[in-house]
């Protein structure tokens, strides 16, 4: 087993994603701490081009394949090239495609697999990852139980790791050998491209989500204007998805998606458990809310009792003040 930390680095339109510059900065960072390196295992339209991860923290990158088919046929190349690496640990984005090659990884090499996770590090030559459990209550760390035989791929979620800025370098660059496996034949039959909002929930820095408060969908107009001036986007509890005001795809929470924003505002949201395990670690939270006992209001940084059809705009028209919009 080497000290390398490898990653799975998803191309699209020609440029590494968003996800692939979070783990390859998080890829750096573990590597660092255990004495090895960077490695990306880099896939996807635009891969070709994988040395510029170099910037990004990556020291090496392995060419999965540089064509729009399915992540999944990748597989096979990604699980020899893991042969060869023996690396310590793979990091995987907790995207469709990342959670997609992940479980092909899992399955063909029979390796422990964790997540998604909140937080990595390496400790002893040990991958311990947290993971929020029973319904956010509870952060458990785990382990592999033979971590010196086979790496541990960990499936993160987005956030988890902030990309670097302003970097430079290549990352020296090789072909995955060609070889044959199960899922060569996977197509895609059909697509339906998401929303640019609902596209960039995960990955925003800022959300405005609305709950049961909102009344409406036409209530959400108002959270739709703060989230542009704020150059964030819009989020929802269940309750507003159930109800038809949102699209489902903008749910967050235990049975949506979990996100990670510097900043969380929530409108109209009570706060109970299965909204707050989606989205517990954002780095500051938000609260507007009528109920002064809203569950909320026990873990936001700052909380407004108010009416937010109230509060909401005038917020927006200060933002755009001092933005001198």
């Amino acid at each position: 087993m080497s000290n390398d930390v490898a990653f799975l680095a998803e191309f699209s339109d020609g440029a590494p994603t968003r996800a692939a510059l979070e783990l390859a900065a998080g890829a750096a960072e573990l590597a660092e701490g255990s004495g090895g390196s960077a490695v990306a295992l880099a896939y996807g339209p635009g891969a070709a081009d994988a040395a510029a991860l170099g910037a990004a923290g990556a020291s090496r990158a392995v060419l999965l394949g540089d064509d729009a088919a399915p992540a999944i046929t990748h597989a096979a190349a990604a699980a020899a090239t893991v042969r060869d690496l023996k690396p310590i640990a793979l990091l995987a984005p907790a995207t469709p495609n990342g959670r997609d090659l992940a479980a092909a990884l899992v399955g063909l090499l029979g390796l422990p697999a964790f997540g998604p996770v909140r937080a990595v590090r390496i400790e002893g030559g040990t991958v311990r990852t947290e993971q929020a459990t029973l319904q956010g209550t509870v952060i458990t760390v785990s382990e592999p139980t033979d971590a010196a035989e086979q790496p541990a791929v960990v499936l993160v979620l987005p956030s988890t790791f902030t990309p670097r800025e302003g970097g430079k370098g290549s990352a020296a660059v090789t072909k995955a050998s060609a070889a044959a496996g199960p899922f060569d034949a996977a197509r895609i039959v059909e697509s339906h491209p998401a929303e640019a909002a609902v596209a960039n929930l995960e990955e925003a820095s800022i959300i405005v989500a609305g709950g049961r408060g909102v009344g409406s969908a036409d209530g959400f107009a108002p959270l739709h204007e703060l989230a542009a001036a704020l150059g964030g986007a819009v989020g929802a509890s269940r309750a507003a998805a159930d109800a038809g005001w949102v699209p489902y795809q903008l749910q967050i929470g235990q049975t949506g998606k979990v996100v990670k924003p510097a900043l969380y505002v929530g409108c109209g949201i009570s706060g109970a458990i299965q909204h707050r395990v989606g989205m517990q670690t954002a780095q500051n939270v938000l609260a507007i809310n009528k109920d002064p006992d809203a569950p909320i209001g026990e873990f936001a940084d700052l909380f407004v009792v108010g009416d937010l059809f109230s509060i909401v705009p005038k917020l927006t028209a200060e933002i755009r003040r001092r933005k001198g919009l």
